[in-house]
This record gives C-alpha cells, sequence and structure tokens, in this order.
C-alpha cells in the first residue's frame, strides 16, 4: 500500500489517523475496489469500525497491501 503511493509508513499512518475514512476509501478505489471506496467514504469507514481495523492493521502488519 504504501508503495503504491510512494509515501513514507509515518506519512501513511498520519493520513489514515486524521483523515481515515477518506484515505481508506481512496486507497480501496486505487486499488480497483471502486463501490467499496464509495461506501467507505459515505458511510466513514464502515461507521468507523473499518478505520479501527485499518488502523491496527497498520500498527501491527506495516504492510496493509494484502488487508
Amino acid at each position: 500500500m504504501i508503495n503504491e503511493f510512494g509515501l513514507d509508513y509515518v506519512v501513511h499512518l498520519l493520513l489514515l489517523i486524521f483523515v481515515g475514512a477518506l484515505w481508506g476509501g481512496v486507497i480501496r478505489i486505487v486499488r480497483g475496489k471502486v463501490l467499496i471506496g464509495v461506501l467507505y467514504i459515505l458511510t466513514g469507514a464502515f461507521f468507523g469500525i473499518g478505520w479501527i481495523i485499518d488502523l491496527i492493521n497498520m500498527l501491527t502488519k506495516k504492510n496493509f497491501a494484502n488487508g
């Protein structure tokens, strides 16, 4: 994931924390999951649950691309 956007791990983590639902949706859209990405943005990361899961995955794996 970090390689998809050419971002450093810390920058990606900060984007995930501060603009979580929008950033998570953009990531999914770029990966070709357009419908899920739009729903992710419109529902606020599935009402916050998706944001928490993304954050935990980011902190534990440091590689978000396969999730």
